[in-house]
């Protein structure tokens, strides 16, 4: 079986670059409804379709969502497991490049082991219900489905990969990713492996 992991499109929030984390009502903005449907028309060039169709609730992940199933079909199935993390009282802060308003929320992104969440979630807690979804939803369709999407959120996509990969939590948000870029995962015998990283099919 292959799983398709799509991170959401743009909105106003990842174009300021201000932290989104578990704000439910963020939507698409022009060019994140662009992209969305610039990766269902290359779905639908590569022949995809997906016997299963995940999202996060979130509203910028299920826009995103509904716009590839209105072009390849499906009916997108939410599930809280994979919604963003959530990071609590600095949500709508700047990060990045906008720059961060303290060194806690800084060492969040670049030293997870020492973030402390304020209202928010640790890393393991995220990598545990991540964990959960990959073990209790995605495994038992190895021998139902060839093909399955998950829309979700750049944090969930990293917490994928630090899980297929086994790595450490301090390496958690290793490699940048763009709106709308999809991580290929292979699930053969139990087992995912991480077949393509940031593929972009738009």
């Amino acid at each position: 079986m292959k799983v398709y992991f799509l991170r959401h499109g743009r909105t106003e929030w990842n174009a300021k670059h201000r932290i989104q984390g578990s704000n439910v009502e963020i939507d698409l903005d022009d060019e994140g409804v662009k992209q969305a449907e610039a990766v269902a028309e290359g779905f639908r060039r590569a022949g995809l379709k997906f016997d299963r169709v995940y999202s996060s609730p979130y509203r910028r992940a299920l826009h995103t969502a509904e716009i590839v199933c209105a072009g390849t079909g499906g009916t997108p199935i939410t599930d809280e497991r994979i919604r963003e993390i959530g990071f609590g009282e600095y949500e709508g802060t700047p990060f990045f490049e906008a720059g961060f308003i303290d060194d806690n929320i800084r060492a969040a992104f670049e030293d997870p082991e020492k973030y402390v969440p304020r209202g928010g979630e640790t890393y393991p807690q995220v990598l545990a219900r991540v964990r959960n979804f990959l073990d209790f939803e995605l495994k038992p369709l190895e021998d139902k489905c060839e093909k399955v999407l998950v829309t979700a959120h750049g944090g969930v996509l990293h917490a994928v990969v630090t899980l297929v990969l086994g790595l450490d939590v301090s390496r958690f948000w290793e490699g940048r990713q763009q709106n709308c870029c999809v991580h290929e995962i292979g699930l053969e015998n139990g087992s995912f492996t991480l077949l393509e990283r940031n593929a972009d099919y738009r």
